[in-house]
């Protein structure tokens, strides 16, 4: 978890303000001084790094010599001038950047270079592990030929730039398609023209329709050297400018409103027990009403719903159970099944019994006519199956399956390093839970799993689940990013390459399991446990985590990790490919964030301190821009959203308590 002892460098320019360090001295540290969540990395070697968005006129891209881990760092400019280190404003001219390299054959990681966008896509190839990767042919970047895959930048037009939505120091791009040279080991392809990262005085857009920015590539053949899933690694946030043009991801403030007045404040783990981004869910709704649950000042559970768009919220208190701990770790989830219309909630668990309850059939499906009060629930019970105590209970979820008929509850059992991951299923056919057993055996081992989460695809049918092993409660050894999915609603597990590696009940994923590390990010790299993944309509898994830049020397202080950490979309296509995008805004603490998808398939990360990037399909998710940060300075610990909103309307919720303050705060946005 964040923050909780249970509970590789790039530099990426931007010109986006750096947002002030909270608290780093109360960071969330397991047991002891480690971080936030029950917590890290290593260098990438999925593939070359793009620099983007430097505010130099001319910036030079050459070739890293060996692909990985030097791939990608800027080393112009100045690496602690940003609050919390990492990510500087902007390169500075002359910095040296490997876009591209890939390690063995991996992706090309094309894409644009600070100050403007080379033409079809810079590939910076040179050597990697003994053969050369040869120039991209899709044109030149203006101001030099792209000589040996060396191109350099002056600023100008760009040719083979993407329509209407590129942008270069003074000059747009004029369309045009970009294909990439072959690596040695393997192929790799740009998905289009190259992406706006906005230079001096240029706009920049979150994707150009008129052309798919050049991410890199995906690897189709051959992995890049010590990489898992052949994937590459792209270049990061645009800076110069607002999204204009051809823009497909957009976001406009709709209404901010005060849920409560009355939320508990204890800090623990460097955050509050209201808010904490391993709850599944905190807020949800069905059939036009919103849930939200948080703990009150009198350390009972308060539940709250509201008539969606903009009803005032109905609360009551579960006066018969007090809060056992000031501990962040024990948070309310929420959970709807509904076929019986019943509502559920797990709550106040670190490594103890289960507390959970549920509500009468047809409070969700009837709530105009249902009771919308404590006696319209359970009384707190520590068993689901046949009166058997659950317990060592830790970051219980709820997931509902999507025919609405069943819904499963998930649980970590043990302790942080060596802990277990758990399912069962309630069917509203019998109004009962059954056992589906462990899946996850991290005790075998002496480590634990964090999921990041366990999610179906949008509007779909396959359920996907991606953590990070830790191997003690220091969360500095939190590691890797490991990925597996399940067709029959987490009965069987299947690797990355559709190989079965887990039975739920009898056979179980384990560190040792084939195929299920997709990425590899060492101990030490500042890595938080437990940030999000949220999976689009066609099967594309996004996974947002955020650790220290690969140009960053390994930390084993966790406090000292995350003040240099920035912010990552690591996505998998449909093909099993998965791709590193350098989002280039900095962490605030050892603070998580959340994903969103719109219809349109475009990605929001909504990040701590309410900042609000995305990155659009059509840009082939290369491109992050932020699209909000006005409320920036006035929220604490981590937002959640409503996810189950998003799945029939574009319709952005966040749930985020005030800093400071006992108020939590409802906003709506609309996705565009």
């Amino acid at each position: 978890m964040k923050r909780a002892v249970d509970k590789p460098g790039e530099r990426v320019g931007t010109a986006f303000a750096f947002f002030g360090l909270v608290g780093l001295a109360a960071l969330w540290g397991c047991s002891s001084s480690s971080g936030k969540a029950d917590g890290n990395s290593s260098p990438p070697v999925q593939g070359g790094n793009v620099a983007s968005g430097g505010t130099a006129a001319t910036v030079s891209s050459t070739s890293s010599t060996g692909g990985g881990a030097s791939g990608g760092s800027l080393t112009g400019g100045n690496a602690g001038s940003s609050p919390r280190g990492g990510s500087a404003g902007g390169g500075s001219a002359g910095g040296s950047s490997a876009a591209g390299g890939s390690a063995g054959g991996g992706g090309v990681a094309g894409g644009s270079v600070a100050g403007g966008s080379a033409g079809g896509g810079n590939v910076a190839g040179g050597s990697a592990a003994g053969g050369t990767t040869t120039p991209m042919t899709g044109g030149t970047a203006a101001g030099g030929a792209a000589t040996g895959g060396i191109p350099t930048v002056t600023g100008g037009a760009s040719p083979g730039g993407a329509s209407g939505g590129m942008s270069s120091t003074g000059g747009s791009g004029t369309g045009g398609t970009a294909t990439a040279g072959i690596p040695m080991g393997g192929i790799s392809t740009l998905t289009g023209g190259s992406s706006a990262r906005g230079g001096a005085g240029g706009s920049s857009t979150a994707g150009s329709s008129g052309g798919g920015a050049a991410t890199g590539g995906e690897a189709t053949g051959g992995s890049a050297a010590g990489s898992h899933g052949g994937g590459t690694t792209t270049g990061g946030q645009a800076a110069g400018g607002s999204p204009t043009g051809g823009s497909s991801a957009s976001i406009n403030k709709d209404s901010e409103v005060l849920l409560t007045n009355a939320g508990l404040t204890v800090v623990s783990y460097g955050g509050y027990l209201n808010g904490e981004s391993f709850q599944e869910d905190g807020i949800v709704s069905y059939q036009g009403y919103q849930y939200a649950a948080f703990w009150n000042t009198s350390r009972h559970v308060v539940m709250a719903r509201r008539a969606l768009p903009s009803g005032a919220w109905s609360t009551f208190e579960f006066t018969d159970y007090t809060l056992s701990a000031d501990d962040a770790h024990n948070t309310i989830s929420l959970g709807i099944c509904p076929a019986d219309g019943t509502l559920h909630l797990s709550f106040d668990h670190h490594s103890n019994n289960l507390h959970y309850r549920k509500s009468v059939a047809g409070l969700v499906t009837s709530p105009s006519t249902a009771t919308w009060a404590a006696s319209s629930f359970s009384a707190v019970t520590s068993s689901l199956v046949g009166g058997i105590t659950v317990s060592l209970v830790t970051y219980p979820r709820f997931v509902t399956e999507p025919d609405g008929s069943k819904m499963l509850f998930e649980a970590r059992i043990g302790t942080s390093g060596s802990g277990d991951e758990y399912l069962w299923e309630y069917d509203t056919a019998t109004h009962a839970w059954t056992s589906l057993g462990m899946y996850v055996y991290g005790t075998v081992d002496s480590i634990n799993a964090y999921p990041h989460g366990l999610s179906y695809t949008k509007a779909g049918s396959r359920l996907h689940m991606s953590w990070c092993w830790r191997e003690t409660p220091d969360a500095s050894t939190n590691h890797d990013l490991l990925y597996i999915y399940s067709d029959d609603h987490g009965r069987t597990w299947k690797n990355n390459a559709g190989s079965t590696v887990a039975t739920t009940g009898s056979a179980f994923a384990t560190k040792n399991s084939s195929g299920i590390k997709v990425w590899t990010i060492n101990q030490n790299r500042g890595l938080i446990n437990q940030e999000h993944m949220a999976v689009d309509a066609t099967g594309r898994v996004h996974v947002l985590l955020s650790h220290m830049p690969d140009a960053q020397a390994d930390d084993a202080n966790f406090t000292s990790a995350r003040s240099k950490s920035q912010f990552f979309d690591y996505w998998r296509n449909t093909s099993g490919i998965w791709t590193r995008t350098v989002l280039g805004l900095p962490v605030v603490a050892s603070f998580r964030g959340k994903l969103a998808i719109s219809s349109s398939n475009s990605v929001y990360a909504v990040l701590p301190d309410l900042r609000i990037a995305a990155a659009s399909a059509a840009s082939n998710f290369a491109t992050w821009v932020v699209l909000s940060s006005a409320d920036s300075g006035k929220f604490f610990s981590d937002p959640l959203i409503d996810a189950a909103r998003l799945v029939s309307e574009d319709k952005l919720t966040v749930f985020y308590p005030q800093k400071s303050s006992s108020n939590i705060s409802v906003l709506d946005y609309t996705l565009k």
